[in-house]
């Protein structure tokens, strides 16, 4: 596992989409699995400022998403497939055959993980895994205590990610479950870059760093993973 550490933001999401265009070059078609949230928001600025330049190019590429609140359907704003369209999919020009997003308000989410699983099939498997962290550890929905050996499916959210999203959401209940890749998934992908861009998360990171894999830190699987970069966004002032 290699370790970044960015003293800005800015540098965060350059170090980022230095990765993203290094998979780009080696695979003009990659599969990239994607994350929501505030972390990765720097990083889809950077890929856009990039390919109005003609710096980087992601008309070839095949976008998936992480994880999807259950109930929620993609034309709402807080889905995680409306941010992925406000922040990277419209203003990089993407065309809709190149994205398959989860259907959150699929009526029957187990086929919905089904079909998800055959389409990540089809494109011959995640290239690059780009993840956030959970100040409890999770990645995508993939809360303590979950199985590792689960692929795409419906996960229950802990307290702490529903406290999360109604924190940003005054006066709307979070969903009680959401509809994730799974620990294996997200093992499988040839290339897994994380993203920490919070003290809140320093407990997670430390975790991780012990390089013990602890089912209570769904993020220390990733110690096992060959080919896995952290970006920590590190201020002096944050604890060791």
């Amino acid at each position: 596992m290699r370790l970044v550490r960015a003293r800005t933001p800015g540098e965060l999401a350059a170090e980022a989409a230095d990765i993203v265009a290094a998979c780009l070059r080696e695979n003009p078609q990659p599969a990239l699995a994607l994350p929501t949230g505030k972390t990765p928001i720097g990083l889809y600025g950077e890929l856009v400022r990039r390919s109005h330049l003609g710096a980087l190019d992601l008309r070839e590429a095949r976008i998936f998403n992480l994880d999807e609140y259950c109930g929620i359907p993609a034309a709402d704003p807080s889905s995680f497939a409306a941010m992925l369209h406000r922040h990277l999919i419209e203003p990089c020009g993407l065309r809709a055959a190149q994205v398959r997003l989860f259907d959150g308000a699929a009526a029957d989410l187990e086929a919905e993980c089904r079909r998800y699983e055959r389409a990540l099939a089809a494109s011959g498997g995640i290239d690059l895994c780009v993840l956030g962290v959970g100040a409890n550890g999770h990645i995508a929905f993939n809360e303590p205590g979950a199985n590792w050996n689960r692929r795409t499916h419906v996960a229950e959210l802990s307290p702490s990610t529903r406290a999360a999203f109604e924190a940003g959401r005054p006066g709307r209940a979070a969903p009680t479950h959401g509809v994730t890749l799974g620990i294996q998934n997200i093992l499988e992908a040839r290339r897994v870059l994380l993203l920490i861009a919070s003290p809140g998360k320093r407990a997670a990171a430390a975790a991780l760093y012990r390089g013990v894999a602890d089912n209570a830190w769904p993020v220390t699987c990733l110690a096992a993973h060959s080919n896995a970069t952290v970006i920590e966004l590190y201020a002096p002032a944050w604890p060791p």
